[in-house]
């Protein structure tokens, strides 16, 4: 049944643009979001469903366009103004069945004797032809946000603006604007001396004898420039040659003073300011961004999401999960109905567009393969490097490193190049690197790594032997390669000793050196032992041997593929 405030409030938005804007907002904020089934685990997480009932029970609702854009965007907008809509599915198991969410107008539900539903006739316009359809073809479920007061009444954050009369004093003060600069009173009275005003002309016809000429003709000339708006001629002032003693007493009568015209655009600025905390709205939106930063900006969007659309996607979810969802596995004799429901995935809302920074911080902090990168970046597979442009590559960075540190070098630094090709007087190594399989690598990438942790482990001891006894405790006994893993980042951190890969640095001397005698140039190795040492500073507060990371383990299988 239709409340008043609910029918005033649906016409408001035709008349107010900041609440019509707002409601749209929420809308618009649920639109991109993507429902998907899931099973509740015992520790209240998610679990996503792939296949199954639970996934074509879902995927049933469907708007006519073929998606659930349409159905999101009407539920957050209803819900938004009345607090109150319908889930109506027609034409049930045929090729034109479509879902959409609608207000209580379009849709009357008439019923038998015993109460069950005979007949729903869905009427979507005024002017467009009534359709009826039978329980078998058509399905409605009413979802409503509850108000306080009554548990079976629908409320919603225009029902106070409503009620409360703030909508109306809004409509009122824009009338009023409207009236001020479209009346003519306002402009004042313009005086003129009658003596100064000439003679009344011979009267023919039904001409009265008493007309003032000349204000006839001033009134003429006004109305010729509201005629010709936007012409020279509706510029151009009204000319008159009055007696010298007169001319001064010329005038415009002020009706009021214009510099306090317009009083209700600051009484309509506050109206708008308390519709916006009425509709649970963050201000600045509905007042605008323009005077924030950009990093401000998107801060405010993201507060929005997290205080008023999160809460409103899971009204959304826990609202179809009730009345549609769980009843309809329950009558499919689903087993593990109970702990079905819908879920949300906010990412096309929460996540940026532009993810550059991010996959660059990532991808510095080894957060990140290749692949990964590829992936987020929208890099086609086919585009990935092939082990010898990887190696290429390197070689490359290592030339261009060389010209940056020495200017009078012309890139041709043989050690960046790797040894020369096997001649007469023996391989110069090369041969060794060829034999060198990718598991010797990866051995010999542990050993390093391990040697990065011990290392840590030494300074951080010696620092707290020194100056921070208290910390001894935590660490006694425990080996080198364990000391920051047992003593803990917070602790350390204490300790003024740097990052973790100021810990580590060095660690990864001996590996540097054992490429060198493997026939790698200079440059290629000292990259490599970097990241070597990036990847135990990452993971150095991590209990036990940390795993590699897909990027080492890729770039040791290249190293071996382009030996």
């Amino acid at each position: 049944m239709e409340m008043d405030w609910q029918a005033r409030a649906l016409k408001t938005i035709d008349l107010v643009p900041e609440l019509d804007y707002a409601t749209r907002f929420y809308a618009k904020m649920l639109a991109p979001l993507r429902l998907f089934p899931a099973r509740v685990k015992a520790d209240g997480t998610y679990e996503e469903i792939k296949d199954g009932p639970p996934v074509e029970v879902l995927d049933r609702i469907r708007d006519s366009g073929g998606g659930k854009a349409q159905i999101l965007t009407n539920y957050g907008r209803l819900m938004a103004i009345t607090g109150e809509g319908n889930l109506f599915g027609h034409d049930l198991n045929t090729e034109d069945e479509a879902w959409l969410f609608c207000w209580n107008d379009e849709l009357r539900v008439e019923r038998s004797k015993d109460d069950s539903i005979s007949k729903i006739i869905w009427t979507p316009s005024v002017t467009s032809k009534a359709r009826e359809f039978s329980p078998e073809e058509a399905v409605v479920y009413k979802m409503w946000t509850p108000h306080p007061r009554r548990s079976g009444e629908a409320g919603s954050p225009m029902r106070a603006i409503i009620e409360g009369s703030v909508a109306e004093e809004l409509i009122a003060l824009t009338r009023s604007v409207l009236a001020q600069a479209t009346s003519r009173a306002g402009r004042g009275i313009l005086i003129i001396p009658q003596e100064i005003s000439p003679p009344p002309s011979g009267t023919e016809g039904d001409e009265d004898p008493e007309v003032n000429a000349w204000i006839t003709m001033i009134a003429e000339h006004l109305e010729a420039q509201i005629a010709q708006a936007g012409s020279p001629a509706a510029a151009a002032p009204y000319l008159m040659d009055p007696p010298y003693e007169y001319a001064d007493r010329i005038r415009v009568l002020q009706l009021h003073d214009p510099a306090h015209d317009y009083l209700e655009r600051e009484l309509r600025k506050e109206a708008v300011e308390r519709c916006a905390r009425g509709m649970d709205f963050p201000i600045e939106t509905l007042m605008g961004l323009g005077g924030t930063n950009h990093w401000a900006a998107m801060q405010i969007l993201m507060d929005m999401w997290r205080t008023h659309g999160a809460p409103l996607a899971m009204q959304l979810t826990s609202d179809l999960t009730v009345v549609y969802y769980q009843p309809t596995l329950k009558e499919m004799e689903y087993e593990g109905w109970q702990e079905t429901v819908i879920a949300a995935d906010p990412s096309a809302i929460t996540t940026k567009a532009d993810r550059n920074d991010d996959v660059k911080l990532a991808a510095e902090y080894m957060a990140i393969g290749p692949k990964g990168i590829r992936k987020l970046l929208g890099i086609n597979e086919e585009y990935a490097p092939k082990p010898d442009e990887v190696l290429m590559m390197l070689k490359a960075r290592g030339r261009n490193q060389t010209q940056k540190s020495d200017p009078q070098s012309n890139g041709n630094d043989p050690a960046a190049d790797g040894p020369p090709a096997p001649g007469p007087e023996g391989d110069s190594g090369r041969r060794t690197r060829v034999t060198a399989s990718v598991d010797r690598k990866m051995g010999v990438i542990e050993l390093a790594v391990m040697r990065c942790r011990e290392l840590a482990g030494i300074r951080i001891k010696q620092k707290a032997q020194r100056h921070y006894p208290d910390h001894l405790a935590f660490i006694e006994g425990v080996p080198f390669s364990d000391v920051a893993s047992s003593l803990g980042q917070e602790l350390v951190k204490t300790m003024g000793l740097g990052g973790s890969i100021a810990l580590v640095s060095g660690g990864a001397d001996n590996l540097r050196s054992l490429l060198g005698v493997w026939g790698y140039g200079k440059d290629s190795a000292n990259i490599f032992a970097e990241m070597v040492e990036a990847h135990a500073g990452n993971s150095l507060f991590q209990p036990g041997f940390p795993e590699f990371s897909d990027q080492l383990a890729s770039l040791a299988g290249t190293l071996e593929e382009a030996a």
